[in-house]
């Protein structure tokens, strides 16, 4: 049995929900709020989202007016959902903790699916895409997640190239993610017309994450997806620390107001049934 990568663990990404949300979120609900954009929904559509992290699409969906169910295989993503939702006093969502290569809902019981980079680090991606696909009712769409080029993916290619000015002797330890696998327009097409969709439309969506507190971006960044997590402990917290200052340095200089900012393509899959 193949040994999975620290992504394909739940309780690795229950360990960082915290991290996760204060790193990321800012970036990845500006692709979720275009992937809503485009899947049209209307007010009382039954969704469900899929490795839904934090939250972020969810949450923008029962804004739109959706019925949403947000699932994750990491309790602790869905206990944090849940916090949110109780904050806000919200009735008509709710998170539940499941598998998305064996989502426990019926067939056809959704007018519209959808996974905003969770489905990157399923096992079994073609399972995970058949299962975004079964419960979705005779018209229902879905939309998904996944990043454009891995090589121009600067939010972790600045931070290799950060690690090997750093600490040039330094080889990251396997094993490596497993979000490249999915990526990019034709990769992304390819997978869902094998699942089945249909009219499948593939959008590139480019957004920037500003980096307001470096410092504190860098102490959450550090733990916020589980490889990198795994990368860093085997740096130290010293050399970590040099890497940190490196790469922020390396963003500020490429911008005009002095504020470390990263631009970001990512491509979003609308398909229909």
């Amino acid at each position: 049995m193949t040994t999975p990568s620290p992504d394909q663990v739940p309780e690795n990404w229950s360990a960082i929900a915290s991290a996760y949300e204060q790193s990321f979120e800012s970036l990845s609900s500006q692709f979720a709020a275009h992937a809503l954009e485009l899947l049209r929904l209307t007010r009382g559509d039954r969704v469900i989202d899929v490795g839904a992290g934090t939250g972020a699409f969810s949450l923008l969906a029962v804004r739109a007016g959706a019925l949403v169910v947000a699932t994750d295989f990491a309790p602790g993503m869905v206990a944090r959902i849940r916090e949110r939702i109780a904050e806000r006093r919200l009735s008509n969502i709710t998170a539940e903790v499941m598998h998305g290569e064996s989502l426990d809902v019926s067939d056809q019981s959704f007018d519209a699916s959808a996974s905003v980079f969770g489905l990157t680090y399923f096992t079994d991606i073609a399972q995970g895409m058949a299962e975004l696909r079964r419960v979705l009712r005779p018209g229902g769409r879905t939309a998904i997640v996944c990043w454009s080029d891995p090589a121009k993916l600067e939010i972790l290619t600045g931070v290799m190239r950060a690690i090997t000015t750093v600490v040039p002797e330094f080889e990251p330890p396997a094993p490596r993610s497993v979000w490249a696998r999915l990526a990019g327009a034709p990769a992304l097409r390819d997978h869902m017309q094998l699942a089945g969709f249909h009219r499948v439309e593939i959008t590139v969506s480019t957004r920037t994450l500003r980096v307001e507190s470096p410092d504190t971006f860098w102490s959450n960044f550090t733990k916020s997806v589980p490889h990198l997590a795994y990368v860093f402990k085997q740096l130290g917290p010293e050399r970590t620390a040099t890497v940190g200052r490196e790469y922020i340095a390396t963003l500020q200089a490429n911008t005009s107001d002095g504020i470390a900012a990263i631009r970001v393509d990512a491509c979003i899959g609308i398909g229909y049934v």
